[in-house]
């Protein structure tokens, strides 16, 4: 049987008992102080079919925003030494966090940081406005129900498949808008840090 996290778009259910697991793993391998689950998945934590596209996860660091910005998918691939990394300008700090936090993506997993001036950064590209970022979601969602037929909210009652196809639609469009665009950090501009706190839920 497959685990939770290689499921389409698994239940609150499905994900809530073996979260924590992977958090704590994660908290004490990267040294972090404080994790928080936001988004879909806390907003909905009462609602056990509720299925999710990915789980927000965000790490609240010491890190500067600027060694954050620094950090992008070749750096982290590529073997340097410490020594190496400081002498070209880079935290090699920053760095391991950085690879410890995005193998999670491996659990579907949606990777952000608030760095120490507290300024939120997601890894991955997006659009720096919170309304753009959702005008574009929108439109993927509406991409998927163009290919597939069925809404996001038949999520639940269509097959397996149908639920992949409605999936991999939705992330092709994403993938699409941001193919030109470097994976690494990236700041947001206009969230409001006191207002995400809030509404997460502490690992």
């Amino acid at each position: 049987m497959s685990s939770w996290f290689e499921k389409c778009m698994p239940r609150i259910k499905d994900i809530k008992p073996n979260i924590s697991t992977i958090l704590d793993s994660f908290k004490k391998e990267a040294n972090i102080k404080s994790l928080y689950i936001w988004g879909s998945y806390a907003q909905n934590i009462n609602k056990p079919n509720f299925r999710v596209k990915d789980i927000d996860i965000i790490a609240k660091t010491n890190f500067d925003i600027g060694d954050l910005l620094a950090i992008d998918e070749q750096i982290i691939k590529n073997k340097y030494s410490d020594d190496y990394l400081e002498d070209q300008g880079y935290n090699p700090n920053v760095i391991k966090f950085s690879k410890s936090f995005i193998n999670l993506k491996k659990c579907n997993i949606d990777c952000w940081a608030i760095s120490s001036n507290r300024k939120l950064l997601h890894w991955g590209p997006l659009l720096s406005k919170k309304s753009y970022s959702e005008s574009i979601i929108k439109k993927a969602e509406q991409h998927a129900i163009e290919i597939t037929g069925y809404s996001k909210n038949n999520i639940n009652y269509i097959s397996e498949m149908n639920r992949k196809n409605w999936y991999n639609s939705y992330c092709n469009y994403i993938n699409d808008f941001f193919e030109d665009m470097p994976t690494g950090w990236y700041k947001t501009e206009d969230i409001k840090i006191k207002e995400i706190i809030r509404q997460a839920i502490k690992i």
